[in-house]
């Protein structure tokens, strides 16, 4: 039983060096990374980052009010570090030919976060999550374009789990980590225009 788990502890941290290696080759602007990868896209910083940087905004705008009068150009610069740290918390859903993350932009070369190797995906459900599946950890926020994805994968303890995320085209990510690689978008010809 102790060598099934520690072959099964090697299995899944030589396939997330294999992605690493592959998210480190595509880089992280979108449009390169796709050609590169089963599947990439930008999501906005989850709830928890904006929701702090929107209070720490507020509280200093207060604390600048009340002790120091309003300074217009101190609360805009606090306003424009904020937006750059929400920037920088932006996640990147990735699938590779070995497994599937959720980067983050300022992080990426730190770690990717939530990684699941493609063998260790049971199935995969976009929109709501179904019923009996457990309860998993969100990637990402809820944004216009982006669709609802529940990955169920074996963990490396054997448990089942979900990670759901917020991602553009869910149906074309579902493909991805099922393990085709998806047709790229065919652009769309102007009538009148030919080649």
């Amino acid at each position: 039983m102790a060598a099934d788990v520690s072959d099964q502890v090697v299995r899944w941290e030589r396939a997330r060096t294999r992605h690493d290696e592959a998210i480190s080759r595509a880089g992280m602007v979108p449009f390169r990374a796709g050609r590169r990868l089963r599947y990439a896209c930008l999501t906005p910083a989850g709830p928890v980052i904006v929701a702090i940087a929107v209070l720490t905004v507020a509280g200093y705008a207060g604390w600048q009010a009340l002790h120091h009068g309003t300074d217009a150009a101190s609360v805009g610069r606090a306003a424009a570090l904020a937006a750059l740290l929400v920037a920088a918390a932006t996640n990147r859903a990735s699938v590779t030919e070995t497994g599937l993350s959720f980067d983050v932009a300022g992080l990426r070369r730190i770690a990717s976060f939530g990684f699941v190797p493609l063998y260790a995906v049971v199935d995969v459900a976009v929109g709501n999550r179904p019923a009996g599946w457990p309860r998993g950890v969100w990637h990402g926020n809820p944004f216009p374009g982006l669709g609802r994805v529940h990955v169920r994968y074996t963990s490396r303890d054997g448990v089942e789990r979900v990670r759901s995320a917020w991602v553009r085209d869910p149906r074309r990510y579902a493909d991805a980590v099922l393990g085709g690689r998806p047709e790229p978008k065919r652009r769309r010809r102007r009538p009148g225009r030919r080649r």
